[in-house]
């Protein structure tokens, strides 16, 4: 399928104001978060409140607040809206809103464009009946210029002023910038006249007003670029904001076009036995693309999520890239991994919760970074693994073995002298203390911990960190054995050390589960979570005990009908609305899936995975950061999380289709867990070292074709075959009858 082969259907069309459908148009430069009820407003649920998120976002900073648009005379303005909206359609790349009003039709568009860190926005006036010649259009830019990372801070006082076409604002080494064609007749600043220069003082908006003459017959047009982040961006981009407002006739072909190819570009699901599943893959691909960012030039990656996570943090990236490698883009995940090294902490920054050898937990430009995360630098030994194993390029690993040795000695660093045990937690308390020392500066973090779960209290060894421990040692291992280095020996034995530890030292058989974490003291915490499911998803325990783990997390007091609670209903610290103590979350409902696809339990992994999808599609193409523990009610929650879509899609190739690629040897491994009662899928433009594997499954038979540049060996449960570049094979249906 090409790029403009057919349309491409919205996320959502609708004829009729829907304030509760967040809406996202992004690319990797700006962010447009507003409603489906024409208005530029998101009231959403945050830390149990509603706040206003509605506005637009570049370089880490929300530039301004619900940007609005009113219509009408000069005596009389109408703002657009839910009273004056026809219909609403929504695609990742943009807005398009119609409004009727006094013998006016008025289409509203809204792209992400690139040229500029921002958004192009453009007004369509045409009459509809007998009127004035001319028509007023007034605009209200709420001013925020808030930095995404500093949460609940927002500066009062604001340096405006107009310079050639545009309109600017700055504070605190924030700026944004509007650009319009035409030129605004009126400005005004919190309802004042303003007649343009500098002002600089309090001030909360800036209204534009335009006498836009409207002929009889068809239509006047008023754009907008809004743009900004850094104030350096905007004083040094000269006229880049007017360059991209002159391309404005391209905006909605560039935009939609772009989307397209990506979307063609990347692996077709197909599961005609299950079309939920596939329609949920392919909303979540396109949920996952929506948060890919590049900030300013240097820095790359993904925006953890929306509203209030809209920067770069890199545990949430650590759990995105595998999907985002799958999805086929390498460029994303080596541009990625670049950043996240280049950040790497060259010694101990304890104000930012650092040590020597240590991967940011946050990144924003500026750069405005923080460290001080147990679990994050863990992630991205077995990223680097992947990108050789996906690519068969060993070479492609060559910018990372100082950083990579230097991960591992900041991993020894934590390791417990008498248990040996990976250490969490602590990096917090050394922040404030630091912080307390200086007397100037206040961290709005409040967490007992730094593992995924870093409001619940799991110091000192929590399980699924000794489980990442252990896979940032076997991919360090595999990395130096294919390299031909000489310590890996010395690191699988450090591996195997680290598995006995998960498998011998967090049992827990009156639950037939795994302890949540073990104090340095020895005490033990027997929470049931679903974190223990990691141990079972990398397979470092034996069958009997794996399969009892995912078995008995099934239970009622952890899985709901809308996935896994963070915590046992049963424990006396359960709260349904607590972040990290009985909230459900779609992570943990991935590793569900994960877990019962690793112990055979295929229809259990199935119902996972169908759960996430059908939340997915319930949603319209986005997925929730966590629900309530007692209802299927989204809370606290952004409306749009990474790690809640990417590991459903790592599931789906890794689970459900059981593929490892082992490319570096020529290899690709297929073991994949259908339903007994599905007849056949297919999983077609797989692209993976170089070429594109197409599989196609049928009554129990997978047949592959190729196309690469050099020969593949395609294996799978009951033996393999050779496939030579533009050639096809099928595995074989059941094990070969063994000579009598």
């Amino acid at each position: 399928m090409t790029p403009d082969s057919a349309p491409e259907p919205p996320l959502v069309a609708t004829t009729r104001p829907r304030p509760e459908q967040p809406l996202l148009v992004a690319g990797p430069g700006g962010a447009a978060i507003l409603s489906a009820d024409g208005s530029f407003c998101l009231p959403w649920d945050t830390r149990g409140a509603p706040l206003e998120w509605g506005g637009v976002y570049a370089q880490g900073v929300r530039l301004c607040g619900p940007w609005s648009v009113a219509v009408g005379s000069a005596g009389a303005v109408t703002p657009l809206g839910p009273a004056t909206l026809r219909s609403l359609r929504h695609w990742r790349w943009g807005v398009e809103t119609v409004h009727e009003l006094a013998g006016l039709r008025i289409v509203d568009e809204l792209f992400a464009i690139t040229g500029v860190p921002g958004v192009g926005r453009q007004l369509t006036v045409a009459r509809t009946g007998p009127g004035p010649d001319e028509v007023r259009v007034e605009c209200e830019v709420p001013l925020a210029l808030a930095p995404v990372l500093i949460e609940g801070v927002q500066p009062h006082d604001f340096e405006l002023r107009t310079r050639d076409t545009s309109v600017r604002a700055a504070a605190h080494g924030s700026a944004l910038c509007v650009e319009s064609e035409p030129l605004p007749s009126l400005l005004a600043v919190d309802g004042s006249p303003w007649i343009g220069g500098r002002r600089a003082g309090p001030a909360q908006a800036v209204r534009f007003a335009y006498d836009l003459a409207v002929p009889a017959e068809g239509a006047s047009t008023l754009a907008w670029v809004l743009w900004g982040g850094l104030e350096s961006t905007v004083e040094g981009s000269g006229r880049a904001g007017r360059a991209a407002l002159d391309s404005r006739e391209a905006w909605r072909g560039s935009a939609s076009a772009l989307w397209q190819a990506w979307a063609a570009s990347i692996p077709c699901l197909e599961t005609p036995d299950d079309p939920v599943l596939s329609s949920g893959y392919r909303l979540a691909a396109g949920a996952l693309r929506a948060l890919y960012s590049d900030p300013e030039p240097g820095m790359h990656g993904l925006v953890a999520g929306y509203p209030w996570y809209s920067a770069l943090w890199f545990r949430d990236i650590g759990w995105m890239l595998p999907a985002v490698l799958w999805l086929g883009d390498v460029d994303r995940v080596v541009a990625t991994l670049g950043t996240a090294f280049r950040f790497q902490a060259p010694r101990t920054l304890a104000l930012l919760g650092g040590t020597a050898g240590e991967l940011p937990m946050q990144l924003s430009p500026g750069p405005i970074f923080l460290y001080g995360t147990s679990d994050t630098t863990l992630y991205y030994p077995g990223i680097v693994r992947r990108l050789v194993r996906h690519t068969g390029d060993p070479s492609i690993a060559d910018p990372y073995p100082g950083g990579l040795a230097s991960i591992l000695d900041w991993a020894t660093g934590k390791l417990d002298a008498t248990s040996g045990l990976f250490t969490n937690g602590g990096e917090v308390e050394v922040m404030k203390q630091k912080a307390d020392e200086l007397g100037r500066v206040q961290y709005g973090i409040d967490a007992f911990d730094t593992t995924i779960w870093d409001s619940a209290d799991r110091r000192d060894h929590a399980v699924d960190i000794q489980v990442l421990w252990w896979e940032c040692l076997d991919a360090l291992a595999d990395l130096e054995r294919i390299r031909g280095g000489s310590r890996t020996a010395e690191l699988e034995g450090r591996a195997a050390t680290a598995r006995r530890a998960v498998a011998d030292r967090y049992r827990w058989p009156e639950q037939r589960y795994l302890v949540d974490s073990i104090l340095r003291s020895g005490i033990r915490r027997e929470q049931v979570r679903p974190n223990a499911l990691r141990a079972v998803a990398a397979g470092l325990l034996d069958d009997a005990t794996a399969r009892a783990v995912s078995e008995r997390a099934d239970e009622g007091d952890l899985s709901t009908a809308w996935g896994l609670r963070t915590l046992s209903s049963a424990d006396p610290s359960y709260d349904p609305l607590a972040y990290h103590e009985g909230q459900v979350w779609p992570i943990a409902t991935a590793w569900a899936a994960a877990a019962a696809f690793r112990t055979g339990r295929v229809d259990a992994g199935v119902h996972y995975l169908d759960l996430l999808a059908g939340q997915i599609v319930h949603e319209n193409g986005y997925a929730n950061e966590c629900y309530r523990g007692d209802a299927p009610t989204a809370f606290d929650s952004c409306f749009l999380l990474g790690f809640s879509v990417a590991p459903f899609l790592t599931t789906v190739f890794e689970g459900l289709w059981g593929l490892t690629p082992r490319l570096h040897g020529r290899t690709v491994e297929c073991r994949p867990n259908f339903p007994a009662a599905w007849r056949s899928a297919a999983l077609l433009g797989l692209k993976l070292g170089g070429g594109t594997l197409d599989l196609r499954w049928t009554e129990g038979e997978i047949r592959a074709r190729w196309d690469g540049p050099w020969p593949l060996t395609f294996t799978g449960d009951h033996g393999s075959v050779e496939l030579a570049p533009g050639g096809s094979g099928t595995l074989p249906r059941s094990a070969p009858t063994p000579p009598s």
